[in-house]
């Protein structure tokens, strides 16, 4: 039976992936491209779900490079063909993926269309259960969307008829829904469509083929229908319970022509869906109707929130932390991946404290993990709020147990000096004199009332600093290393290593896999 040739692009440049997706119509030349993929590891998923004919991959790639990607999928599905991207310094690379069955390659430099399509015309060729044929429909309307989504524009003679002709109507929106596990499938987007049509049957729709956890449609109606649709649909996200422990739903401006939509929808759509991580008690968020965007009104004073801790005032510091919470929620600009965080940092500094007080908090320290893992992987920040709610009654526990207890007053202000002054050269001399007392004596005092000595205290500090530095994933491990007190990288790596069992490289990897 003929059919289209299935080709599957594995290559970490977002950019040559579309390129290659997007530069002609495929199909019109009886191939079919099925699926993209970023790495050998996500390519050998993609090859699994889509079961494609022909792989087109890169060599060099993260995770898994293009040459143990190609010997593992020959080695699991010998019948697909593999073509290969390389450059000119490749070669031996590119020399040992035909050693294990590659079919052919081509170089990254020298790609064009045409010699692509004579490449996989010659590959498909190899492939002898496959008579593979030319579609005589001319470019797919998904094709065409996708292209406008990617940022490409469309050409005026042969491209934009087809639009034209699916979408006669002078005025647009999108419409999104949150996906919460992975992609819809083909019979839930026909039922969407579906009901679209049911609903509002004098406008056109069509889902578009964008990111897998959205599900995007796209509305045409005339403009003086606009309004009504816009009724309609927020009628049909109440009735659905949109935003009532489930995802709220985004109506995007009108607009006109549908050349726009490719701008609309990476620079408004996306951040409205960004939003309902503030928003979780509307049904729909439509844009233009949403309050003004202003900066938050003031700062949130750690220093002063981990006094609440010390003083064992945890409740007023959890009224604090959640009086935060509201002004973000307020003024919804705040960057949700800012916020998660320095939430994130915020536990941790909230454990050191606890460590620092001598109070018994070994649970915690294990469980901190896993409150870090839930503020990531919440989708609104009422969720994030309920995981900081248990990690604060649980600081309570510790800090009001009965097996808690406190440094006397003069070690307390000893270790305040220590944790303001780390990122300083500061030795046991230095802090002595600074007290006035004998550097022996100093030493002494410290070890009867802490089971480490000053140094191993100190790097304690350092290391613990630079861990949340390390997960911040925004500074340099050079840059760490001089910003928590070690003029020398490779005495910082050899500590940091003695303290965490990880160098500092292996543990920021860790803690972002």
């Amino acid at each position: 039976m003929n059919r289209l040739c299935k080709v599957l692009i594995v290559d970490d440049e977002f950019l040559v992936r579309q390129g290659i997706k997007h530069h002609m119509n495929w199909e019109a030349e009886g191939f079919n491209i099925v699926g993209e993929a970023s790495n050998g590891e996500e390519g050998l998923q993609q090859v699994a779900l889509l079961k494609p004919d022909i792989v087109i991959t890169d060599i060099v790639m993260p995770v898994m490079d293009g040459e143990t990607f190609v010997r593992t999928l020959k080695a699991g599905y010998p019948h697909i063909e593999v073509i290969v991207l390389s450059s000119f310094s490749e070669f031996e690379y590119v020399r040992s993926t035909l050693q294990h069955g590659a079919a052919d390659y081509i170089l990254k430099p020298k790609l064009d269309t045409n010699e692509l399509l004579e490449v996989l015309r010659r590959t498909a060729g190899k492939i002898p259960e496959l008579q593979y044929e030319p579609s005589h429909d001319g470019w797919r309307l998904g094709q065409l969307m996708e292209k406008m989504l990617s940022g490409f524009t469309l050409d005026e003679d042969n491209e934009m008829p087809v639009i034209r002709e699916n979408f006669p109507l002078g005025a647009f929106r999108l419409l999104a829904f949150q996906v919460a596990e992975g992609s819809l499938k083909n019979q839930d987007h026909e039922q969407i469509e579906a009901e679209v049509r049911k609903r509002m049957p004098e406008i056109e729709c069509a889902i578009l083929p964008a990111d897998s956890q959205l599900s995007v449609m796209l509305l045409n109606m005339k403009p003086e229908q606009d309004e009504g649709t816009v009724e309609q649909v927020r009628e049909w996200a109440s009735e659905a319970g949109a935003g009532q422990n489930s995802p709220v739903w985004v109506l995007s401006e009108r607009f006109h022509p549908f050349e726009k939509m490719g701008t609309i929808y990476r620079e408004r759509l996306l951040k409205l869906m960004e939003f309902c991580f503030y928003y979780t008690n509307r049904a729909i968020l439509i844009d233009g109707e949403l309050p003004p965007m202003h900066p938050a009104g003031y700062q949130f004073n750690v220093n002063m929130f981990l006094q609440h801790v010390k003083r064992n005032r945890v409740e007023t510091a959890k009224e604090y932390l959640h009086e935060h919470a509201a002004t973000l929620g307020r003024d919804y600009i705040a960057d949700v991946f800012e916020i998660k965080s320095f939430l994130g940092n915020l536990i941790f500094n909230v454990t050191i404290t606890l460590a620092d007080m001598d109070v018994q908090s070994a649970g915690l320290e294990e469980s901190k993990y896993t409150y870090f893992k839930n503020v990531d992987g919440a989708s609104t920040l009422s969720e994030v709020m309920l995981v900081l709610d248990q990690f604060m009654t649980e600081v309570q526990e510790c800090v009001s147990g009965s097996g808690g207890k406190r440094s006397d007053p003069n070690m307390t202000m000893l270790l305040d000096y220590m944790h303001a002054n780390y990122d300083q050269p500061l030795g046991l001399s230095e802090v002595a004199k600074h007290f006035h007392f004998n550097p022996s004596y100093l030493s002494s005092y410290f070890s009867s009332h802490k089971k480490e000595g000053f140094n191993e205290y100190l790097n304690k500090i350092r290391i613990e600093k630079a861990e949340e530095l390390l997960r911040s994933d925004d500074v340099t491990i050079s840059e760490i290393s001089s910003m928590v007190g070690y003029s020398d990288h490779s005495y910082f790596c050899k500590v940091f290593k003695k303290f965490t069992g990880l160098s500092p490289s292996r543990y920021r990897r860790k803690f972002w896999a």
